[in-house]
């Protein structure tokens, strides 16, 4: 079939316009085909496409995407999410205070605009399966772009305390020191999870199945709720599932995203709910 055919029509033509993902890798990222897939079921003439762009390189694809004029808008993952804050004309207040980006829109006048919704996925998928994190003893592994967003939608969800580690101790110190000053108890911690009543890996450890488990699963209580920011079920997720831990698994952030994300680029009529998100993910995915 040609591209002017009917298939060919419907994914893509010369009015549609781009969201592009950039990350270092790419290769595992989901966006693509979820957002790509939910955006033709409305009948939006937008795709997401992904773009792998090196740290180095990162300046210069800047300089080129704002020449773009149907780029619609940038969704970013790691490592670029710290820097990006470099690149936009404007951050949400909530981007400013994470001091990281994973999404930017652009609006009609051409201004390029950074937020972070990670955190506010991460703590909405867990509340919607039962998990609420308010008023629980929290341990945060992983202090780069999107822990730093998780660290400060825990405590402004309310948790009783938050732990940080990270290999880096002087990142997980900037960052604890950043969420102690707004009012929530906060140190730099061990991997240990004993007493904790909420644990998130926000690492990429896990991310290929024979990386190290970022922490001993073997000291999860049954009850605790552990979250993972990498999309697919890890090892990690199995093991805390078998020991009776509630798990959260990175693609429920992702989906709680939408929404939000969603109404940035100017599509809040249509729905983006984490329901017909994750049912049109499953679809698409097969």
């Amino acid at each position: 079939m040609s591209l002017s055919g009917s298939l060919g029509a419907r994914l893509v033509n010369g009015s549609t316009r781009l969201l592009v993902i950039i990350g270092h890798p790419i290769a595992q990222v989901h966006a693509p085909e979820v957002w790509s897939g939910v955006l033709r079921h409305h009948g939006i003439n937008m795709i997401c496409i992904p773009a792998h762009v090196l740290p180095v390189d990162l300046d210069t694809f800047f300089v080129g995407a704002r020449q773009i004029r149907n780029l619609a808008g940038l969704i970013v993952t790691i490592p670029h999410k710290p820097a990006v804050v470099h690149h936009v004309d404007a951050l949400t207040d909530r981007a400013a205070r994470v001091r990281s980006v994973n999404f930017v829109t652009i609006s009609e006048d051409g201004r390029w605009t950074g937020d972070i919704t990670d955190g506010f996925g991460c703590v909405e998928n867990m509340r919607a399966g039962g998990g609420d994190p308010r008023g629980a003893r929290a341990l945060l592994i992983g202090a780069g772009g999107v822990g730093s967003a998780i660290a400060f939608a825990l405590a402004e969800r309310g948790v009783a305390e938050l732990a940080i580690y990270d290999t880096d101790l002087a990142r997980a110190d900037d960052v604890a020191t950043r969420v102690a000053a707004t009012g929530t108890p906060c140190r730099v911690g061990s991997p240990d999870p004993t007493g904790f009543g909420v644990v998130v890996n926000a690492s990429p450890s896990g991310m290929k199945p024979d990386d190290p488990l970022p922490l001993d699963p073997d000291k999860l209580e049954a009850g605790t709720i552990v979250a993972d920011v990498i999309v697919e079920r890890t090892r990690l997720i199995e093991i805390a599932a078998a020991r009776g831990c509630r798990v959260f698994v990175g693609s429920g952030m992702m989906v709680h995203q939408f929404a939000a994300q969603a109404a940035q680029l100017g599509l809040g009529q249509y729905d983006f709910s984490p329901a017909t998100v994750a049912r049109l993910a499953k679809d698409i995915q097969g």
